[in-house]
């Protein structure tokens, strides 16, 4: 008889920590229905989180006539505020840098006729007008400019 309700209890744990479980990850007959907002706290944190980007560095050459005057290297970081987005931005990041990289080619010596140096908050937001352009509005929500290396040759 001991062993009968032992087993028995044994047995509604396992079914309670499977349910309790199922809730947690919001599986099967617990899955939120359709337009119905997760009560979850776990998927909201993961949802809800800033995310940063790590870039390779953009090398940018400025030429002078037929040769390269100088070489400007820019490290760059993308931030989102979700996950997903984070896996959308990494999944288009050659698009992304390849968008960065054209129109600096053809900005930076304009920028350096008028300026005379690398205005970093200029760099910065010209880099997020060609981000919502090409990943779209509002999937990358800042585009951080972490340093600018002016290399001259």
């Amino acid at each position: 008889m001991k062993k009968l309700i032992l087993l028995f209890l044994m047995l509604l744990l396992l079914i309670g920590g499977t349910g309790g479980s199922l809730k947690l990850l919001e599986l099967g007959p617990f899955k939120p229905k359709k337009g119905e907002v997760s009560k979850n706290i776990f998927l909201k944190q993961k949802k809800d989180t800033t995310v940063f980007i790590d870039m390779d560095p953009l090398a940018i050459p400025i030429f002078q006539g037929n040769k390269v005057a100088a070489t400007i290297q820019i490290l760059v970081k993308l931030e989102t505020n979700s996950e997903d987005n984070a896996e959308i931005i990494k999944d288009r990041m050659p698009v992304i840098i390849d968008a960065f990289v054209r129109d600096l080619h053809s900005f930076m010596p304009r920028l350096l006729k008028a300026k005379e140096r690398v205005d970093v908050l200029i760099i910065k937001q010209r880099l997020q007008m060609i981000a919502d352009k090409v990943a779209g509005k509002g999937l990358i929500q800042n585009v951080l400019v972490q340093s600018i290396l002016d290399q001259p040759r």
